[in-house]
C-alpha cells in the first residue's frame, strides 16, 4: 500500500502556482476557549467522526491540487490508507527501588515490577514471575503466555494486571489494511485494540489467569492510584477502501480539467466516508472471565453520551480514559472525546491529556498551541471530563514531566515555534521557549499566567517541577538549565540560568536543594558524544551551580534513561543510582549496568558496573538456532544489592562486589 508522505505534501503545496477550484476553508486560528460537548445522539457522534475525516482528506487533496507537480502522473490510483497519520516471602529488604513515577501516590505501568521479594518481567510475549529475595536465592517461578503483544504492567499485591496490543483489520479497510503484514508484530507496530489481562500471582509457581478486557484503541498509557487503574487509549479512523488521493487525469491535462478532477474526487472520497455506519467508525469490545464472555458495546447507554466533541481544532482520533477495578475485575466506565491523544500526566485527583493544533497546512504567521483536556478522578468509578485549557507552543513527545499539578495549579512547559515570512509560503520557524500557569475552574483551564519567553532557537530537552520551583533544560550547542519561582501562578518568573555542555534530558531531585540529571555530552576532539551525569547545586535559585559531572563512555554512548525515566533507577536511602549503558567507542561493543555513588558533599563515584552480556535471547527452530544478548533495560535496587533486567533474563549482585553476580535466571529460549 502506498500513500504520499506529509513531507512529501508540504513540499508540493510549497511549490504551488496553481489556483483551485474548490478549496476548503482557511485553516481554523488556535481557540483560546476550548471545550468539551457532550454528544447527545449517535447520529450527532456520527456526523462528527465523519466531518474531521472529509476535512482530513480535503486538506490532503488541497496539497496536492495546490502542486505544480502531478504526483500520481503516470501511477495510477492509490488507495488511501489511515489517517496521515503480596504473596512474597515474610520479610525483605530494608529499602528497595519501585517503578520511577512523577507523582507520590500515582503508580506507572511498565514492563517490570517488583515489590522486594518478587519481580515481574514482561520479555518475549510472556510473563515471567521470579523470587527475588534473598537475590542469592533468586529464581523464575513461571512464565505465563500473553496474548497480543505486552506493553507495561502493574503488580498490585496478588495480582498482575497486563496491557497488550492487538490488531485487527476493519471490514472498512477492505483489501488494503493498515498492517499489511501477518503474525504478533501487527500487534507491537500498529495495534488498534488493547486487552487487560488480570493475573492471580498469589502461588507464583501457579499464575492463573481470571480476566480478559478486550478494548478498541492502541494502549498509550495507564495510572493506578489504589485499586483503581487509569487506562489512556488512542484510537484512529482509517479512511475507508476506495478514498484516492489523486483523480485520473489525461496527459497535458488543462488547469481546468485539473481543478474538475480534483473536485470530483473530493465529491467522490466524500461519498465513501459518509456512506459508512457508525458501525464502521466504532468498535466494540468483550470482557471474559472463565467460560463466559460478554460484549461491551462502544456505547452501553444506547445515545453515545460516553462521547464528547472538542470545539478545538485537532486531527482525527478518538481519546478514551477508562477506569478498571482491580478488586472486581471490572471495566466501570470509558469517557471518550474526538480529538487526536497527546501527552498524558495525572495527578492523585486529575487526569489531564494534551493534544495539539491542528493548521491542516502550514503557512507564514501560524503559531504552534495545544490544548490540554482534564478529567476528574476524585470518583472511583468515572473520569468525567471537567474542562479544557490552550497553551502557546507544544510538549515534548511524550514528555509527561512537562506537566505538573501543585496546589490547584498546572504548569506547562512548553516549546513555541512561530512560522515567520523567508520568502517561502511556509515560512520558517522561530522557536523559544515558556511556562504557562493553568488554573481549574467552572470556566475550565484558564491562563494565570506565563514566564517571560526563553532560550530563543533552543529546544526543550528535560523538565522538571519541585514543589514551588521549577527547572527546564534546553540546548542547541550548549546546556542552559534555566530556574523558576512558581510561587505565585500569575506571575511565574524566571530566576537564573546555568550554561553546560552537552544536554540533559532527564532531572531527578534528590533532596530540597540538589537535582541529579542524565544526559549527553559532545567530545570535539574525537567527533564522539559520552554519556553525562550531573549533580546540580539549586540552593539559590538565582545562581544555580553545577558540583559533579561524569562523563562514562569511549564515545557514542547511549542509555535508555535518555528518553525513559523509568530506565533511571535511585535509591536514596543508600545514595545509588543506577541507569543502562552501551558504547559503541571501544574496540567492542560495551552493553552493561553502571552504578553511581552521588552525594553533595563527594560528587559523583563511580561503583562499577554489572554485565549481561553471557545471557542471551534464544530462539530455536527446525533444523535452526539463533541467539543474542540483548541491553540491560532495567534495574533495581534493593539495600546492598542491585538486580540486572534484560529481555534474556535478570542477573542479581551486591553492589559492593561488582562486576561479580551472586544470580542468574535466563528466560527460556523460544520457538516461533
Amino acid at each position: 500500500m502506498i500513500r504520499p508522505s506529509l513531507a512529501v505534501l508540504l513540499l508540493l503545496a510549497a511549490c504551488s502556482s496553481n489556483p483551485s477550484g474548490n478549496f476548503v476553508p482557511n485553516p481554523q486560528g488556535v481557540d483560546r476557549s476550548p471545550r468539551l460537548s457532550q454528544v447527545t445522539s449517535c447520529n450527532q457522534l456520527e456526523t462528527a467522526i465523519e466531518d474531521a475525516l472529509v476535512l482530513e482528506m480535503k486538506s490532503t487533496l488541497e496539497q496536492i491540487r495546490k502542486s505544480d507537480i502531478y504526483i500520481a502522473r503516470g501511477g495510477g490510483p492509490v488507495p488511501a490508507s489511515g489517517p496521515l497519520a503480596a504473596g512474597g516471602a515474610a520479610s525483605g529488604p530494608t529499602n528497595y527501588t519501585t517503578t520511577n513515577s512523577q507523582v507520590a501516590g500515582v503508580d506507572e505501568a511498565d514492563f517490570v515490577q517488583n515489590d522486594g521479594t518478587r519481580i515481574a518481567v514482561l520479555a518475549d510475549g510472556k510473563l515471567h514471575l521470579l523470587s527475588s529475595w534473598p537475590a542469592e536465592s533468586m529464581v523464575e517461578k513461571s512464565s505465563l503466555g500473553i496474548e497480543g503483544w505486552p506493553r507495561d504492567m502493574f503488580l498490585a499485591g496478588n495480582q498482575v494486571v497486563v496491557f497488550s496490543g492487538v490488531y485487527v483489520p476493519r471490514p472498512l479497510e477492505g483489501a488494503y489494511p493498515i498492517c499489511l503484514a501477518a503474525g504478533p508484530y501487527c500487534g507491537y507496530f500498529w495495534s488498534d485494540l488493547t486487552q487487560i489481562t488480570t493475573v492471580d500471582v498469589s502461588d507464583l509457581a501457579h499464575p492463573q489467569i481470571v480476566a480478559k478486557i478486550i478494548l478498541p484503541g492502541t494502549y498509550q498509557s495507564a495510572r493506578k492510584i489504589n485499586d483503581r487503574v487509569r487506562l489512556v487509549l488512542s484510537d484512529s479512523f482509517p479512511f475507508p477502501e476506495g478514498v484516492r488521493y489523486w483523480p485520473d487525469l489525461p496527459p497535458g491535462a488543462t488547469t481546468d480539467q485539473r481543478n474538475k478532477a480534483f473536485d470530483g474526487l473530493e465529491a467522490a472520497n466524500e461519498a465513501q466516508i459518509r456512506g459508512r455506519s457508525l458501525e464502521d467508525w466504532l468498535r466494540t469490545g468483550s470482557i471474559t472471565k472463565g467460560a463466559t464472555t460478554t460484549p461491551i458495546p462502544y456505547s452501553a447507554s444506547g445515545t453515545c453520551s460516553e462521547y464528547s466533541v472538542s470545539t478545538a481544532p485537532s486531527r482525527p482520533g478518538l481519546l478514551t480514559v477508562a477506569t478498571v477495578d482491580l478488586g472486581s475485575d471490572t471495566l466501570k466506565s470509558r469517557n471518550s472525546v474526538l480529538a487526536e491523544p497527546g501527552t498524558v500526566y495525572a495527578s492523585e485527583k486529575t487526569l489531564y491529556v494534551a493534544t495539539s493544533h491542528w493548521w491542516w497546512w502550514p503557512a507564514v504567521g501560524q503559531s504552534d498551541a495545544t490544548y490540554i483536556h482534564a478529567f476528574d478522578l476524585t470518583d472511583p468509578d468515572s473520569a468525567p471530563y471537567i474542562g479544557s485549557g490552550a497553551v502557546d507552543g507544544t510538549i515534548g513527545s511524550s514528555d509527561q514531566y512537562a506537566m505538573d499539578e501543585f496546589q490547584g495549579s498546572l504548569r506547562v512547559a512548553t516549546q513555541l515555534a512561530t512560522r515567520v515570512d523567508d520568502g517561502t509560503p511556509w515560512g520558517t520557524l522561530k522557536t523559544a521557549n515558556r511556562i504557562s500557569v493553568l488554573t481549574l475552574g467552572t470556566n475550565g483551564l484558564t491562563l494565570a499566567g506565563k514566564t517571560d519567553d526563553y532560550g530563543p532557537g533552543e529546544q526543550t530537552y528535560g523538565t522538571r517541577f519541585v514543589g514551588t520551583r521549577g527547572f527546564v533544560i534546553t540546548a542547541h550547542q550548549v546546556d542552559p538549565l534555566f530556574t523558576f519561582d512558581l510561587a505565585d501562578p500569575a506571575h511565574p518568573r524566571k530566576v537564573g540560568e546555568l550554561q553546560m555542555p552537552g544536554f540533559i534530558s532527564y532531572l531527578h531531585p534528590i533532596d530540597d536543594t540538589h537535582l541529579l540529571g542524565v544526559g549527553r555530552q559532545a567530545n570535539t576532539a574525537t567527533s564522539t558524544t559520552q554519556l553525562k551525569i550531573a549533580l546540580l547545586d539549586v540552593t539559590d535559585l538565582s545562581a544555580p551551580s553545577t558540583l559533579a559531572v561524569q562523563l562514562v563512555g569511549e564515545g557514542w554512548s547511549y542509555s535508555d534513561a535518555l528518553w525513559d525515566p523509568k530506565a533511571f533507577t535511585w535509591l536514596g536511602a543508600t545514595s545509588t543510582l543506577a541507569i543502562p549503558f552501551a558504547d559503541y567507542g571501544g574496540a567492542n561493543f560495551a552493553s552493561d549496568l553502571r552504578l553511581f555513588k552521588v552525594e553533595p558533599a563527594t560528587g559523583i563515584t563511580s561503583l562499577g558496573s554489572l554485565s549481561m552480556s553471557d545471557v542471551f535471547t534464544v530462539v530455536n527452530g527446525p533444523g535452526w538456532s539463533w541467539s543474542w544478548s540483548p541491553w540491560i533495560r532495567r534495574s533495581i535496587l534493593a539495600d546492598g544489592y542491585v538486580y540486572a533486567i534484560s529481555d534474556a533474563g535478570v542477573r542479581a549482585a551486591v553492589v559492593a562486589n561488582l562486576p561479580a553476580w551472586v544470580s542468574t535466571v535466563k528466560f527460556a529460549p523460544l520457538t516461533p
